[in-house]
């Protein structure tokens, strides 16, 4: 009887290492206190970061994805990152990058993000920014697609920690698949306005080669209206 308790205990510690070792979504953890909200920035009339709409020169970009990218906290399903890794680092736990929006076929100056999520046996890849204060009327806005030549099949998601450190996922995320027409979106994030939140850009895989996975955020930001 010893020896059947002992084996019983000894897999339920197996079986619970093994959830922790591979969760959905990142454990929550505190923004360094280094971190402070963004102050927001004048979108240019000419501005290309993100898919036309009428009201697009009309306001501010209260946080830049891309701008701030190596200010966020990188890391996957069971690991921590370093934000912008040399490239001779080991990049099989996922990785991001600013690329020229020429070898996109995209106009100059589009701000684009490269994401790959981990293929180190990890899954997924999540990008933690800075606190940020939503206000009513804020949206996130970016364009989705592939990169050119990948058969990328992902889920790409906005997330965020709350002031307590708890995470939300999911919050809002989007399927999308190569050979599709790029995904053009343009969500009102007031259901969270007055609070004060550390969005999470996440990238999961839906096929089983995510190492291909790379896809794209062209123009990825929160707008806020000035009217």
């Amino acid at each position: 009887m010893k020896r059947r308790s002992g084996i019983l205990s000894i897999t339920l510690i197996f079986i619970l290492g093994c959830s922790f070792l591979a969760p959905s979504a990142p454990s929550p953890s505190p923004i360094p206190p280094s971190q402070t909200p963004h102050s927001p920035t004048a979108i240019p009339p000419t501005s290309t970061l993100a898919p036309p709409t009428p009201s697009a020169i009309l306001g501010t970009i209260a946080l830049d994805f891309v701008a701030w990218l190596c200010d966020a906290r990188w890391m996957n399903g069971a690991q921590h990152l370093a934000a912008c890794p040399p490239g001779s680092a080991d990049l099989s736990g996922g990785y991001a990058k600013v690329i020229d929006p020429a070898a996109e076929n995209l106009p100059p100056g589009t701000s684009i993000l490269l994401t790959v999520p981990a293929w180190n046996g990890n899954a997924a890849f999540f990008l933690s920014y800075p606190a940020f204060s939503v206000h009513s009327g804020d949206r996130f806005r970016a364009t989705l697609r592939c990169q050119k030549g990948a058969p990328c099949n992902v889920q790409y998601a906005l997330e965020y920690y709350d002031a307590n450190g708890k995470y939300s996922g999911p919050f809002l995320s989007w399927n999308f698949a190569a050979g599709r027409t790029a995904l053009n979106v343009d969500a009102d994030l007031s259901a969270l306005a007055g609070q004060t939140v550390s969005f999470v850009l996440a990238l999961r895989p839906n096929n089983d080669a995510p190492r291909q996975d790379g896809s794209l955020w062209i123009g990825p930001y929160i707008y806020r209206s000035n009217r």
